[in-house]
């Protein structure tokens, strides 16, 4: 009889083969780029219109422009107005999606392979031809104020914004992505309007179609539905104007009522496109980016600060932010503080066990498979290969890439990208229990409200 050691978990096995879906690229007259991939293994068919566009446009008086807009998209479109979209795209089975984030906008739909050629109208007629109704402008910012309104009493939403704006100030990345109520507030439909125009053209988009659909019918789909777009100016870049750290210092949100402090901890990241890319991904991924990784383990596991912390570069067009994110009792918000600066600090140093580094690529080279299955995790992959212009074989090479990331790579990156003597600290919590704690690590306090800084505490 074979006994189990059921107290070792077992090796893992060689992973399985994998190789991405062949892509079938065309760039029509007006500039669209067209991508096409097949997948056969489910008759369902992703489409994605891609504009290169999105919250890095909006300004500090207008934020939150983008995401109105994308939400607008599906108000009526073409001759069908927002009920009628509703039920075209109920009655194909179908599922529309809009929306935006920092570098893009984009316009989605699902469908079975036998409504493709209606969905894909419906698709063009949202991208191409929106209604943008003045009443429903009206609808969607009195849901957007009251979102607001209700995270202006969420700590993690007001530590997120804080942080934003105290690292890019009121350029690109330092406003929210919903925008402030009172940046919504002033809105009108000419701003509307005016972005739709500057933004949504041609060659200012990208169109992915993946799932079961033959690629020449795919690519004749667009050129259908799209190429009598006209082409129009292409908006120039938005440069982002950071603003990083020379020194760590701790930024106070006071919540009287608070009986936990959300904390962020972070300075400046990389952009998506950086050569280190996979090192920098491995080393987060050991240092909190996962479940099991070391500021989680610390906090949670070790000393039961919280019920998670992780970290996280925000890869973007333009350099995002890395930060430390973690929700912890008022009386050992200190405490907290303290261990996460040591856990910046010991990944820089290289101390690092074999079994640690092998089980953290093991897990990433592992699920990976799992990520592009479906036609739509296809179509979204496409997408970031346009976006960030990525190379064509990237996904092909993803996990050999990942195999190669030694302990000598990981504190390279961890001492070019990980900086806890530059660090920005944003705590939200009740301030007159945890001040006078922190002020025993030696770093400046400033007591701040969501508005503007007041006075630094000594």
């Amino acid at each position: 009889m074979t006994t189990i050691d059921r107290t070792t978990a077992p090796l893992p096995g060689e992973p399985r083969p994998y190789r991405f879906p062949h892509v079938t690229r065309v760039t029509l007259d007006n500039g669209l780029r067209v991508l096409v991939t097949e997948n056969h293994n489910a008759p369902i068919v992703a489409m994605r219109t891609l504009l290169h566009s999105g919250g890095d446009h909006d300004t500090a008086e207008r934020a939150g422009l983008a995401s109105i807009v994308s939400d607008l998209l599906d108000e009526g479109a073409g001759d069908r107005d927002a009920m009628k979209l509703a039920e075209d795209i109920g009655l194909i089975g179908a599922a529309l999606g809009a929306g935006a984030d920092w570098d893009a906008s984009y316009v989605s739909v699902d469908v079975l392979s036998r409504n493709v050629d209606r969905a894909a109208a419906i698709l063009a007629d949202v991208v191409r031809r929106p209604m943008l109704p003045a009443d429903g402008l009206e609808r969607v910012r009195t849901e957007r104020l009251t979102d607001l309104m209700q995270q202006r009493d969420e700590p993690g939403a007001i530590a997120g914004r804080r942080f934003a704006h105290l690292l890019y100030g009121k350029g690109v990345y330092g406003n929210s992505l919903a925008g402030s109520p009172e940046s919504v507030a002033r809105l009108t439909l000419e701003d509307v309007v005016a972005f739709y125009k500057t933004h949504f053209i041609p060659n200012n988009c990208s169109f992915v179609v993946a799932g079961d659909i033959d690629t020449a019918r795919g690519v004749e789909l667009a050129r259908s539905l799209f190429g009598d777009w006209q082409r129009g100016a292409r908006p120039d870049p938005a440069l982002a104007t950071p603003h990083p750290a020379n020194a760590s210092r701790i930024y106070l949100i006071d919540r009287p009522q608070a009986v936990q402090s959300e904390i962020r901890i972070g300075h400046m990241g990389v952009s998506r496109t950086t050569e280190d890319y996979f090192g920098i991904s491995v080393m987060n991924a050991l240092l909190g980016g996962v479940f099991n990784s070391r500021i989680n383990l610390n906090l949670r596991e070790k000393h039961g600060y919280t019920y998670g912390a992780r970290s996280a570069f925000g890869f973007r067009k333009q350099a995002g932010p890395f930060v430390v994110s973690a929700p912890v009792r008022n009386e050992v918000t200190r405490d907290a503080l303290s261990e996460v600066f040591n856990e910046l600090r010991r990944i820089r140093t290289g101390d690092i066990e074999t079994r640690e580094l092998e089980d953290t690529k093991n897990y990433m080279m592992g699920v990976f498979p799992a990520t592009v299955q479906s036609s739509g995790e296809v179509a979204s992959r496409l997408v970031d290969m346009e976006l960030y212009s990525l190379p064509q074989d990237y996904f092909d090479r993803y996990r050999e890439n990942i195999a190669a990331i030694d302990r000598d790579e990981i504190a390279r990156v961890a001492n070019k990208y990980i900086d806890p003597e530059n660090s920005l600290v944003v705590i939200v919590g009740n301030a007159a229990e945890i001040r006078d704690s922190l002020g025993t690590l030696g770093y400046p306090i400033h007591n701040i409200d969501l508005d503007r800084q007041k006075g630094a505490i000594r």
